[in-house]
């Protein structure tokens, strides 16, 4: 039975429902039921299918911070190694990697389709290799076997790896809609990748280095940033300085408005912030300064709307008028000619009028615009102002009045335009035209690129040792994030400080050493608490007493905690809630310790940011959500309840407060006083 319903997604959106459905008839055999699903998502809006089926190269739509159109092509593995469009995938196999693209997408949407139509490749290279002659049907065990042995041999681990993961999903697909015939599901094999964990091997530490700047970039770009005059020098590294600033995604500072700047008010007086679109699952969010960064980081934003001020009244001009070419002070008056000069055309373009400028217009509009030339007279020819303009008009970006890869970002409200070849350092600027700043334009300058000096080469700055300095603008994304782990913040503040939706993803930010690690606790021993647990008087003066006295005694020892005391005997059994100590009733908390107060009030605010995205993770059906808002709900439930008792005006300061696992408080105000350390040469107690 084949349905299709709803199919209004495209590009790499998708409806809330399912628009695909497709399931097969027992009485066709596996070819017939093919070609059945190959009809269904030929039909389908989904990634523009319908519209663009037969095409060997399907538009896609555009990635975050891209200008550049995101495409799918259908070519061989060994094209693709060759970095050719050319031989595309052989029939039929090229229209179910089609179909099957598109069914994939409505069920499991992808940002990027390249690792999943590498998969396709390496597929039917398989079934070439088995002289199965490119037909989906043939495909059984040892084919997707060999199928993950070409992903190896073409692809670094961490490639071959998700290729492989591409190839399950595509096997199940067929198997589950009766295109092949296997008993069980396939699995690949591949071991994923290890990470590299260890503080301390040899790997770990090359892998450090790799993946943060170094000293010499972080200086260089500082002393460039106050030093550029050149647009190209002025946008890198403003944009840059706003990376060491916050831990940002470079597609995430490509997306801030014009009106980022924030200036706080209440419990963030004084402080200075900016709106940042969110990536990778987070929200938008606005984000404060370290206050240090927050000259930079002004100074920064600043630059950049200077800068990018041309290219702005140029996208408002075209805002307001869609179908009209924009001509400077200099050039309106030819606005009424109905036939221009090359001189003409020069003047329009570059604001140029001399006589060098004729050749470079003559090429624009035959060669590169391939207008027709209308004869003026002589060996002089002109083009038609409406040529003209229409060749202007044809340059606005595709996505036009949205920024490519943000449609909720309007191109008149966004910082990141400039007027077109602004940035070049031997082309004339486009007076007419502007472009949305892309990754390439920050990204490339920054490393030597197809024999171009980098920034850092223009400015005579090199690393320590005298080699160039080459910079992955990801690596200060990497560097701010160990700042923050060595500062000392928890998983869930630097998870908020870097808009990641999950903590768990801060682990490949973690490069600290072991030394790194070490520091604080050495820091901690040097100023005391290396001290000795003994009393101070001398072993002959201690009176002895029995210990079933002892027992009756009561004493007790406790250690300290964000929030509180910990009363659990270490002694007996390691802690069983791994320092969840908000979930465990062996914690104390007293009132009118103010520092542990905040600390919960600091703890209530995270947990009320991950228990909202946890909640949208579980409308998302994401596996394993259902018990993260269970455990986030618990936890808010229990740090509210402590607030309201110790702010409770009739629950005396010094009062002991535990929750115990139901959430009922047990406060204690009898024989409150403040714990004591003891020291004496060789132990320190608790008194």
């Amino acid at each position: 039975m084949l349905s299709g319903e709803g199919a209004t997604g495209h590009g790499r959106g998708r409806v809330s429902s399912t628009i695909l459905h497709f399931t097969p008839k027992a009485e066709l055999g596996p070819q017939a039921n093919l070609e059945a699903f190959v009809q269904l998502c030929r039909e389908s809006e989904v990634l523009g299918a319908k519209r663009q089926f037969e095409q060997s190269s399907w538009e896609i739509g555009h990635l975050k911070g891209h200008n550049k159109t995101h495409r799918a092509i259908f070519s061989t593995m060994e094209a693709a190694s060759s970095r050719s469009d050319e031989p595309l995938l052989p029939e039929p196999f090229l229209s179910f990697s089609k179909a099957a693209l598109v069914y994939l997408h409505d069920q499991r949407p992808v940002v990027s389709q390249s690792v999943r139509v590498a998969a396709f490749r390496v597929l039917e290279a398989a079934l070439r290799e088995s002289n199965k002659g490119s037909r989906p049907t043939a495909v059984n065990t040892e084919v997707l076997d060999r199928a993950v042995e070409l992903a190896r041999e073409s692809n670094g681990p961490g490639v071959a790896y998700r290729v492989a993961g591409q190839l399950v999903l595509i096997a199940d697909l067929m198997r589950e809609k009766g295109f092949i015939s296997m008993r069980q599901a396939w699995v690949h094999g591949l071991k994923k990748p290890s990470e590299l964990g260890s503080r301390i091997s040899k790997e770990a530490l090359e892998a450090r280095q790799k993946k943060l700047p170094s000293a010499a970039a972080l200086r260089a770009l500082g002393g460039i940033f106050q030093q550029a005059t050149k647009p190209r020098d002025v946008l890198v590294t403003s944009y840059t300085a706003l990376m060491t600033s916050a831990p940002e995604r470079i597609n995430e500072v490509l997306r801030l408005k014009r009106n980022c700047f924030v200036h706080g008010d209440g419990r963030f007086a004084g402080k200075l912030g900016l709106r940042w679109p969110g990536s990778k699952g987070a929200e938008d969010t606005t984000k404060w300064f370290p206050t240090e960064m927050a000259p930079v980081a002004e100074q920064a934003v600043k630059t950049l709307l200077k800068l990018t001020s041309p290219a702005h009244e140029l996208v408002k001009w075209y805002t307001r008028n869609p179908d009209k070419l924009y001509l400077h002070e200099g050039a309106e008056h030819l606005r009424g000619r109905e036939v221009l000069s090359n001189v003409d055309i020069g003047l329009i373009l570059w604001g140029r009028d001399d006589p060098e400028v004729r050749n470079s217009a003559n090429t624009w509009a035959t060669k590169t615009c391939k207008l027709e030339p209308v004869p003026l007279g002589g060996r002089r020819i002109g083009y038609r102002f409406t040529d003209v303009e229409t060749a202007v008009l044809s340059m606005l970006p595709k996505t036009f009045p949205y920024v490519p890869g943000a449609p909720d970002l309007r191109l008149e409200d966004a910082l990141g335009v400039i007027r077109i070849n602004e940035t070049h350092d031997s082309r004339s600027t486009h007076l007419c035209m502007f472009k949305y700043v892309a990754y390439g334009d920050i990204a490339q300058p920054l490393v030597r690129h197809d024999g171009r000096p980098s920034i850092f080469d223009d400015f005579d700055y090199q690393e320590d040792d005298g080699s160039p300095i080459e910079l992955n603008s990801h690596s200060l994304r990497h560097y701010l994030n160990m700042l923050a782990q060595m500062g000392g913040m928890s998983s869930a503040e630097i998870a908020l400080f870097s808009g990641r939706k999950d903590v768990s993803q801060n682990r490949a930010y973690d490069h600290m050493t072991s030394d790194e690690v070490q520091e604080p606790i050495s820091r901690a021993l040097q100023a005391g608490m290396n001290g000795n647990l003994v009393a101070p008087e001398p072993a002959r003066t201690r009176p002895l007493i029995r210990r079933s006295n002892f027992q009756l005694s009561a004493g007790t020892a406790a250690h300290t905690t964000e929030y509180g005391w910990c009363m659990h005997d270490f002694a007996s059994e390691p802690c069983q809630l791994h320092r969840d100590c908000i979930n465990c009733e062996e914690q104390v908390c007293i009132k009118g310790e103010a520092h542990k107060e905040a600390n919960l009030r600091s703890l209530k605010a995270e947990t009320e940011l991950l228990l909202k995205a946890a909640k949208e993770a579980l409308s998302e059906a994401e596996y394993g959500a259902d018990a993260w808002v269970a455990h986030q709900t618990q936890t808010l439930e229990r740090v509210e309840a402590l607030l309201k008792i110790l702010e409770d005006p009739q629950v005396a300061p010094g009062a002991r407060v535990r929750l115990d696992f139901t959430g009922a408080a047990l406060i204690t105000d009898a024989h409150v006083r403040p714990i004591k350390f003891i020291r004496s040469r060789d132990r320190k107690t608790l008194k």
